[in-house]
């Protein structure tokens, strides 16, 4: 192939190439003033590298107090306070039982497992899993309201879409101190913190997702005399589906890491119980807490890829 390609008239190819768009004045205020914002970022972050650097040992030093790390309250059986009037299998199988022991088996279960690791990090995932799904109960029919093309009114279109990003600008620790005031601490002011926050970022995407769908399906759907209820099912919701999985998924995960950090504010979960270490100096029990956590996150993270592969 000829490394210089020619046209009938002779002219090259190359030479019907039009020019490089001229770089104004304009361009060059804009990169300008993105350099001037970035140092006046840098400066306002207090980014001090030799501080970092001067800081370092101070970091191993952290690391060798964690070391090695303490899984006694994990594989321990009297760290999770056994009550002695159960036996294993009345603990643990749904058997029927007296009054007395029922009672003693549920104030067990209710109060004093949740406070061992096992149980905190069993509870980080009972709360992203109801919090996610309460969310998605929620964002699913407002996506289709807070979207243009498929929003019975504008006013509707505003007004949810108002209400979405004011709810979205509240982060969800802020949410999670307002539940605790409200219905006290515990697992159940932190799934409403993490239902909320995650039902306003879901709707936003959601409804995202719907303003991109193909409008020719919709009107081929419409053509048939089909009214709103039969478009959304038939013609909307199969575009958005994939989108759907995939941000619900995404947002589990997410969660999980959500519900740590809730805990510290005594909202639930793993993160309440790895504050505590921390704060009475038991560094190697806090090590175990965060490989613990390290490894349900790799584990969730897993799980969702391969159940977002078989079902996107």
């Amino acid at each position: 192939m000829a490394a210089k390609m020619t046209v009938e008239n002779g002219e090259t190819v190359f030479a019907n190439v039009p020019a490089a768009p001229r770089r104004g004045a304009r361009c060059y205020l804009l990169v300008g003033l993105a350099v001037v914002v970035l140092i006046w970022s840098f400066q306002g972050a207090k980014i001090r590298p030799a501080e970092l650097v001067q800081g370092i040992p101070q970091i191993f030093a952290m690391v060798r107090r964690m070391l090695p790390p303490d899984f006694t309250k994990v594989i321990d059986p009297d760290s999770y306070f056994l009550p002695g009037a159960l036996s294993r299998a009345e603990l643990l199988l749904p058997l029927p039982l007296p009054n007395d022991k029922a009672r003693l088996k549920q104030r067990w279960w209710n109060n004093t497992f949740p406070q061992t690791i096992v149980g905190a990090t069993l509870e980080t995932v009972q709360m992203a899993l109801a919090g996610t799904f309460l969310a998605l109960l929620v964002a699913f029919p407002l996506g289709f309201l807070a979207a243009r093309n498929t929003t019975p009114h504008p006013s509707v279109y505003q007004g949810i879409r108002l209400v979405l990003n004011f709810l979205r600008t509240i982060p969800d620790l802020a949410l999670g101190l307002l539940f605790v005031a409200a219905v006290g601490l515990g697992a159940f002011a932190g799934t409403l913190a993490l239902a909320i926050h995650t039902a306003t970022v879901l709707g936003k995407l959601l409804s995202e997702s719907v303003e991109n769908i193909d409008e020719g399906v919709v009107e081929a759907i419409r053509a048939t005399g089909a009214g709103y209820m039969q478009i959304l099912s038939y013609a909307v919701l199969p575009q958005i589906l994939p989108d759907l999985i995939s941000f619900t998924l995404y947002r589990l995960e997410t969660n999980i890491r959500a519900a740590s950090v809730l805990g510290l504010i005594g909202a639930g979960g793993i993160g309440y119980l790895m504050n505590t270490s921390f704060r009475t100096f038991q560094y190697q029990e806090a090590a175990a807490i965060v490989l613990v956590l390290i490894v349900l996150v790799m584990l969730v993270d897993y799980l969702s890829s391969r159940l977002r592969n078989l079902v996107v």
